[in-house]
């Protein structure tokens, strides 16, 4: 007798649903139509205005940056092609960062003279500009999720 009431609710509440959808709006596919979008917006949005749409991201890579470590927005990943510097330099000098100058790096608090001579070794591989968020939000800097 339960499941029997229990059915009927259920009938009444969705013929309920579906009449107060059809009384008083529309239904969903109706809803996400895109009629509001014409063909002359769109082409707008393609080309942004006349601009030449850019990512700065390989704008950034076209310059130094793409050659050498960028101490401000490099992750630990790129310090593995250099013998010594991976893992536990390259974690000091991501952790350390944001640094006013390439040099500042040899201030990183409790560097080893091991460490510090390492980095003083391998000085030309650095380059720095300044922080790019697309580059060090979140925890990119640790893992970027590119796996070889």
């Amino acid at each position: 007798m339960k499941s029997a009431m229990k059915q009927a609710l259920y009938t009444v509440v969705a013929v309920g649903i579906l009449v107060g959808s059809l009384l008083f709006g529309n239904g969903q596919p109706a809803a996400a139509s895109t009629q509001f979008i014409s063909a002359s917006n769109t082409a707008v949005l393609a080309n942004a205005g006349g601009r030449e749409l850019r990512n700065s991201i390989d704008d950034k890579l076209a310059t130094e940056y793409g050659n050498k470590i960028d101490v401000n927005n490099t992750n630990i990943a790129s310090f593995r092609k250099f013998r010594g510097l991976y893992p536990t330099i390259a974690g000091k000098v991501v952790s350390n960062a944001p640094y006013e100058s390439v040099e500042d790096i040899l201030n990183i608090p409790n560097l080893s003279d091991v460490e510090k001579g390492r980095l003083e070794q391998n000085m030309d591989i650095f380059t720095i500009s300044a922080p790019d968020p697309a580059l060090v939000e979140g925890a990119d800097r640790f893992n970027n999720g590119v796996y070889k």
